[in-house]
């Protein structure tokens, strides 16, 4: 793939990509995901032995944590703490976004 598809294709996280794509696109060796798979930080799709795939969701947060890596010189258990925060955070913000579609238009904050 060319860099302009791997943008492209990293917005649509219905897809289902392979583990050496994942590390392409992230910029971490396929030993990097793997260690973080040990750590339960990056999770393959259910059922997708014996080649493993992963949601395309994972790789902007894996890019962010792979820059920051790089530029903080950080190990890759710390980046796995980081990955578990990031997804936290999308959560929160996933669910402050559906709070906020509850309010009437009237009383949110402008």
């Amino acid at each position: 793939m060319t860099p302009s598809m791997i943008e492209s294709f990293s917005l649509d996280t219905t897809e289902a990509i392979t583990l050496t794509e994942l590390a392409e696109f992230c910029g971490m060796s396929p030993a990097d995901l793997d260690e973080l798979m040990a750590y339960n930080a990056l999770l393959p799709l259910p059922d997708s032995a014996p080649d493993v795939t992963f949601s395309a969701h994972w790789v902007m947060p894996l890019r962010t944590v792979a820059k920051l890596r790089m530029d903080f010189d950080l190990d890759l258990f710390t980046v796995a703490m980081l990955l578990d925060k990031l997804r936290q955070i999308e959560l929160l913000q996933r669910q402050v976004q559906s709070l906020q579609a509850l309010v009437p238009g009237s009383l949110r904050p402008t």
